[in-house]
C-alpha cells in the first residue's frame, strides 16, 4: 500500500513538472504576448530554399513554357513548385493523391498528360507527396505516354 501511495505521489509530481514545462508560470496576458512573439518569429524565420524548375509541353506543340527558379519555403512539395511559377493550374484530388490535370490550359486528353520528374528521376507518387530540397530540379512535361 506504502509502494502505490509513493508511486501515485510521483505521477502527480511529474505531471505537474510537465504541466508547468508545458505551460509556464506566466499570467495569461504575458502568455498571450509571448505566444505572439514566438509566431511572428516562427514566421518571419520560415527557410527557403530554391528550386530551378521547367515547364514544357512537346505533345501539346510547346503551348506552355517556364524555365527559372523559384523560392519556396522548406518542406514544399513539386505541386507548390509548380503553382509558384504563376502558371494557371488545374489540379485535381484522387485517390492517390492531387493530380495535375492542366497547365495554363493545356489538359489531359487521352494518352497526353503532364508528368514530372526530380532531378531527372521520373517519380511515382503524386506531386502533393514529393517533398523537395534546397538545389532540387523539378521538370514538368506534358507528354503522349502512347509514344
Amino acid at each position: 500500500m506504502k509502494m502505490m501511495k509513493r508511486m501515485a505521489a510521483c505521477a502527480s509530481a511529474m505531471m505537474l513538472v510537465a504541466a508547468v514545462g508545458l505551460f509556464g508560470c506566466t499570467s495569461a496576458q504575458e502568455g498571450s504576448s509571448a505566444e505572439s512573439s514566438a509566431q511572428f518569429s516562427t514566421e518571419s524565420t520560415i527557410d527557403q530554399i530554391q528550386v530551378p524548375v521547367k515547364v514544357t509541353s512537346p505533345a501539346g506543340g510547346n503551348a506552355v513554357a517556364y524555365d527559372d527558379t523559384v523560392t519556396i519555403g522548406e518542406g514544399s512539395t513539386a505541386l507548390d513548385v509548380l503553382q509558384a511559377t504563376g502558371l494557371e493550374l488545374d489540379a485535381q484530388n484522387s485517390e492517390y493523391g492531387m493530380f495535375v490535370n492542366a497547365v495554363n490550359g493545356l489538359a489531359t486528353e487521352g494518352m497526353k498528360g503532364w508528368t514530372y520528374t526530380v532531378n531527372g528521376d521520373q517519380v511515382q507518387v503524386s506531386a502533393d507527396q514529393t517533398y523537395l530540397n534546397d538545389g532540387d530540379v523539378v521538370e514538368w512535361s506534358y507528354i503522349d505516354m502512347s509514344e
